[in-house]
C-alpha cells in the first residue's frame, strides 16, 4: 500500500475541488484488491458506484475496513459503516489512509 501524507491528501481535495478524492478511492481499490486479492478492479469498482448510485460505496468503506484488518492494519470496518450512515462518510477515506500507512511502514 503506497504511504500518503494525510495533510497533502485534505490540500488536494480542496484544491482540486474533491476530484482528488475520486483518484484516490479508485487507486486505493486497486491496491487494497492487490495486497488481499478480494473486491473488485478499478473498472469493477467504478462501474458499482455508477450503477448503484453510491450505495455501493457505503458498502465498499465497511468491506474496505474489514480488508485493511485482514491486511494487518486495524478493522475498523463497523466505525467506517455507522460515519457513512450518519453523513460523516467523508472523513473515512483519511482514517482509512491512515491505517494503510501502518502496512506500509
Amino acid at each position: 500500500m503506497t504511504k500518503r501524507s494525510i495533510g497533502m491528501m485534505i490540500l488536494l481535495t480542496f484544491v482540486t475541488l474533491g476530484l482528488y478524492m475520486i483518484y484516490w478511492i479508485i487507486k486505493f481499490q486497486v491496491e487494497l484488491k492487490a495486497k488481499t486479492g478480494e473486491g473488485f478492479g478499478a473498472l469493477g469498482h467504478i462501474l458499482m458506484l455508477l450503477f448503484t448510485f453510491g450505495i455501493y460505496g457505503i458498502y465498499w468503506q465497511f468491506a474496505a475496513g474489514q480488508r485493511l484488518g485482514k491486511a494487518g492494519a486495524n478493522d475498523y470496518g463497523v466505525l467506517y459503516l455507522v460515519l457513512s450512515i450518519v453523513g460523516f462518510g467523508w472523513l473515512n477515506p483519511f482514517l482509512m489512509q491512515v491505517e494503510a500507512n501502518k502496512i506500509s511502514e
